[in-house]
C-alpha cells in the first residue's frame, strides 16, 4: 500500500512541476511580446532590461538599508 501512496505522490510531484514549466514558458512568451511590442513603438530594449535591472538593484539595496537601520526608508529620507 506505501508504494501505492509513494507513487500517487510521485506523479502529483510530477504533475505540479510540469505545470510550472508549462507556466514558465508561458511567462517567457508574454516577457518575449512585451519586449517585441516596446521595440516596435521605437523604444531600445537593452535599455529596457538595464533599467529593469537598475530598479530590481535599487529595491534590493532599499530593502537592505531598511533592515541595516532598523527604520524604513521613508522615515530615512524625512531625515536627510
Amino acid at each position: 500500500m506505501s508504494e501505492v501512496i509513494e507513487t500517487d505522490q510521485l506523479q502529483q510531484v510530477i504533475n505540479k512541476i510540469e505545470s510550472i514549466e508549462q507556466e514558465r514558458l508561458e511567462s517567457s512568451d508574454l516577457l518575449k511580446d512585451a519586449f517585441n511590442e516596446a521595440k516596435s513603438m521605437g523604444f531600445d530594449v537593452k535599455i529596457i532590461k538595464h533599467v529593469i535591472k537598475l530598479r530590481k538593484r535599487d529595491k534590493d539595496a532599499l530593502a537592505e538599508e531598511e533592515y541595516a537601520s532598523g527604520e524604513p526608508a521613508s522615515i530615512q529620507s524625512l531625515s536627510n
